[in-house]
């Protein structure tokens, strides 16, 4: 019996040897077709074969298409031997076994492609768009994936070409996004058209304004141009910086010589905390003000005050600890004060009644002088109040006078300027005279009804005294201007710009800028410029 199967396996073996080896012809169509991995050929079992070649073939196919599901996730399943062994069977047909290479060959030698196609996995989705249903999301982030090959990745990575930029573990290219609209969003151009239309007209009305100054005729004219609008340029190196860095320069920090770390360096480990400062505008709560009361009120108060006193009085008396007071006879109570007296003797009574009031009247005449403040007192308590009122805010008022040579408004304005403490100055020139006051809210009211109400600016009588109207004709001669205080602008300053009160004299208008210019108030003389009243002028009747 074994010599029998051991013939039958030599046969094999020689028919085996006699078949022609299997190479795969180059396809001569212009399609190029991609086969899958063929099976090898069943070994039969003869001398010198290992048993377990069967297990370790099916084991390698298994594999093999196991990468080629992970390559391709939309082609059938092959988790299993038993499954593709089905497949292929079922692809195949007859005795569940798999075809030989060589059945896939026709006589001359040259691959049958309609015997191959039938190797060739079918995929696992509906190639006509119209039939394709949406895959899975997990298959979907699978396949975007890139697939990253474990064996040669340092070879990738000292490619001159490889960036790292594109993605660790990722050596493919990335899929270019698809380029979109972009829509321009409604009401650009409009805004960029506004814009243009705002710069022209800007540009327009600083040119009218250049020619209205040059029309006008003044010496200084404002700076219109575009040198005045445009910011300086940031310094080379800011002044905060400059102790830190001993060349000037911000080179010294990367060269690492600026004084940060030093010992000598001004930057310490202790944090300096500067004393808040109230702000000029937070004056905090407004003071509680005293509750007005009626006349009648008021009496009932200080008649109980008076009680109240005259009774602590009366108290003292009667522990002894102050005399009793002389009965207050007058003529009107002698008889029912001073009854056995006043009838014995009345003129010697009645003298002594006057000559009791007259004293009392004498005592009330040096009590009240007594209380009285003296002429320092006064001033200091007025300067008091006036420095208290200055604390609260201080205002700025700035009139303009069209003649202020009369020597008694002159005068009056210097004066109660000086009594109320105000600061400013007055500005003397042949147009007109201006007139800038700066103090508290209370002293700028009395002064603004002083400067608007009291004072008679029409008041002219000691004006051309020395010029003899009979040597000037009738014909030269021009009607008097109306003298007028008009107040120009009233408004709240941070702090006070003159430190007293005096006149000057500006015979011409840039004299008078310069003047104001060093208390940074020239802006005072150029609204009195430009202001006109017609009621200023009287207008000449023919």
């Amino acid at each position: 019996m074994d010599e029998i199967l051991a013939r039958k396996r030599a046969e094999i073996a020689a028919k085996m040897a006699a078949f022609p080896k299997f190479s795969q012809p180059q396809s001569t169509s212009s399609s190029h077709v991609t086969l899958p991995p063929q099976p090898p050929p069943i070994p039969q079992f003869g001398v010198g074969i290992d048993p377990d070649l069967q297990r370790k073939i099916q084991e390698a196919k298994e594999r093999i298409k196991v990468n080629l599901a992970k390559a391709n996730p939309y082609l059938p399943s092959t988790s299993s031997l038993a499954k593709s062994t089905i497949d292929s069977a079922k692809a195949k047909g007859g005795l569940k076994v798999e075809a030989h290479p060589a059945l896939l060959l026709d006589q001359s030698g040259n691959l049958v492609l309609t015997k191959a196609s039938a190797l060739i996995p079918k995929p696992n989705f509906a190639t006509v768009k119209a039939n394709q249903r949406a895959a899975p999301a997990a298959l979907k982030q699978e396949s975007n994936k890139l697939i990253s090959p474990i064996e040669d990745v340092a070879a990738v990575v000292h490619n001159p070409y490889y960036d790292p930029r594109a993605g660790a573990g990722t050596t493919g290219p990335k899929r270019r996004g698809r380029k979109r609209f972009k829509f321009i969003q409604k009401g650009k151009f409009e805004i960029i058209g506004n814009q243009m239309r705002a710069q022209a007209k800007l540009e327009k009305l600083i040119e009218d304004i250049a020619q209205n100054v040059k029309k006008a005729g003044m010496e200084t004219e404002l700076d219109v141009s575009d040198k005045a609008i445009k910011r300086e340029p940031p310094p080379n190196i800011e002044w905060w910086d400059i102790p830190f860095l001993p060349n000037k320069t911000y080179d010294d920090i990367d060269a690492g010589v600026a004084k940060i770390d030093d010992d000598d360096s001004i930057v310490t480990m202790y944090v300096q905390h500067p004393v808040p400062i109230k702000t000029p505008s937070d004056t905090g709560p407004p003071a509680p003000k005293p509750l007005i009361l009626t006349k009648k009120e008021q009496k009932k108060l200080r008649k109980q005050k008076r009680l109240e006193l005259q009774k602590e009085k009366q108290d003292k008396i009667r522990l002894g600890l102050l005399p009793a007071d002389q009965p207050k006879v007058k003529l009107s109570n002698l008889m029912r004060v001073l009854t056995n007296d006043a009838i014995q003797d009345p003129t010697k009574v009645e003298a002594q009644v006057r000559k009791e009031m007259q004293k009392r009247q004498e005592t009330h005449l040096k009590t009240n002088e007594e209380r009285k403040l003296t002429a320092e007192q006064r001033k200091e308590k007025m300067r008091q109040k006036m420095e208290e009122d200055s604390k609260k805010a201080t205002i700025v008022c700035v009139f303009k006078v069209n003649d202020l040579s009369h020597p008694k408004m002159k005068y009056k304005v210097d004066q109660n300027a000086q009594q109320l403490e105000l600061t400013g100055t007055v500005i003397i020139n042949p147009n007109f005279s201006l007139i800038v006051v700066e103090g508290g809210p209370k002293a700028i009211k009395y002064y603004k009804k002083l400067m608007l109400r009291r004072i008679n600016w029409s008041d002219t009588t000691r004006l051309g005294e020395s010029i003899n109207s009979e040597q000037i004709p009738e014909d030269s001669m021009e009607p008097p201007k109306e003298n007028k205080c008009i107040l120009l602008w009233e408004g709240q300053s941070k702090e006070r710009a003159f430190k007293g009160f005096w006149f000057k004299t500006c015979p011409t208008e840039k004299i008078a800028r310069d003047y104001l210019r060093k208390y940074k108030s020239e802006h005072y003389w150029d609204l009195a410029s430009k202001y006109t009243d017609e009621g200023l002028e009287i207008p000449v009747i023919l």
